[in-house]
């Protein structure tokens, strides 16, 4: 993107950059919300939601009006896209650590009989892979973005082992079901953040290269 100079440009990129530290902040407290029971930092996460919203509206309008006054080229307009899908998936991300957060206020204070599994785990390589997908287009690096759907597919692995194990915990402890059955969704929301992760990448490689990676053996996710 630095090849652009016109300050709609600039203005569109600042604010890319902004959802995307927006967002990420928004996994790492709701995850730290969830490590220590604190209910007002996940209220915290709920409430930022709606700054990730509207910067996901103000990315879209400023694309809009850039492509309508400035008629770009076909390489420029790509690019343009590319932002405004990167903007949805994290916005996505952000909808995904909101729901950590409100299935964590309904868990509430920590309970010390709770095995949390790969959460941690899962949680670090996520909030790793959102960096490297948001680095890889701002430097427009494919070579970097071809790096991250193999780390997506750890991340899925993971999210299969706490499923195994929360299931397990669920039958040899039915009063913690419901406090299990919350964690499954947690998992889940994890490893769905890593796929908007992988979605950014995907147009990273589809901006230089022009190729569409989605649904071919190089990106292909698990059953």
């Amino acid at each position: 993107m630095k090849r652009f100079y016109l300050s709609e440009i600039e203005s569109l990129r600042n604010h890319l950059m902004l959802i995307a530290e927006k967002a990420t902040n928004s996994v790492r407290n709701a995850i730290e919300a969830l490590e220590q029971g604190d209910v007002e930092l996940a209220e915290e996460v709920i409430v930022a939601d709606d700054e990730i919203d509207e910067l996901e509206v103000a990315i879209d309008a400023e694309a809009s009006r850039y492509i309508t006054l400035r008629a770009p080229v076909a390489s420029d307009l790509r690019l343009i896209t590319v932002a405004m899908k990167a903007s949805h998936d994290l916005e996505r991300i952000g909808d995904e650590a909101t729901s950590i957060a409100k299935r964590t206020i309904r868990l509430g204070t920590r309970n010390k009989e709770i095995s949390y599994g790969a959460i941690r785990k899962m949680a670090d390589m996520t909030l790793g892979l959102i960096r490297e997908a948001v680095d890889s287009l701002i430097e427009e690096n494919s070579t970097r973005a071809r790096e991250l759907p193999a780390k997506d597919r750890i991340i899925d692995d993971l999210h299969r082992e706490n499923y195994t194990l929360y299931t397990q915990k669920v039958m040899s402890n039915p009063q913690l079901a419901p406090a299990y059955i919350e964690l499954i969704f947690i998992s889940k929301s994890l490893e769905r953040i890593g796929d908007h992760a992988t979605n950014i990448a995907e147009e990273v490689v589809y901006l230089k290269k022009g190729e569409d990676i989605r649904h071919t053996d190089e990106v292909r996710r698990k059953d």
